[in-house]
């Protein structure tokens, strides 16, 4: 770095301004009482934010991965009973008890299913139709 080379043809710089003053140290502000608490405030919703989506994202994935298992289950049981519920209905006009049982059941398993791909789309807030599909 010692070695300075001149050039026969070239023009000295001009003297350009200084950009930057290195006299003065530090800027003096003015202290804010209430910065470190609007700081701590920002810092602890933005992380409970996080933790939000954090969860909603991991039960989302729970959920997306039990889905077929749940519906290979639900599904044919659903259809069954529905098969079965008209079935008594024809069958067993005197026993309502079963008649109804069945009917109860297939509206659970179905209710079961609806809500299960309600909470899915609840969680996700994203293409519904990706996520269903």
């Amino acid at each position: 770095m010692a070695k300075i080379i001149n050039f026969p043809n070239s023009t000295p710089a001009a003297p350009v301004k200084k950009i930057l003053d290195v006299t003065r140290r530090y800027v003096y502000r003015k202290p804010m009482p209430y910065s470190v608490f609007l700081w701590c405030s920002r810092a602890l919703v933005r992380t409970a934010d996080f933790l939000v989506v954090l969860l909603r994202t991991f039960t989302l994935t729970l959920l997306l991965w039990f889905r077929p298992i749940l519906f290979v289950v639900i599904r044919p049981l659903s259809g069954l009973l529905l098969i079965a519920f008209i079935v008594c209905l024809f069958t067993h006009p005197a026993d309502q008890r079963l008649t109804w049982g069945f009917g109860s059941l297939s509206f659970g398993a179905f209710l079961i299913m609806y809500l299960y791909d309600r909470m899915l789309v609840f969680l996700s807030c994203g293409n519904v139709v990706s996520i269903l599909n």
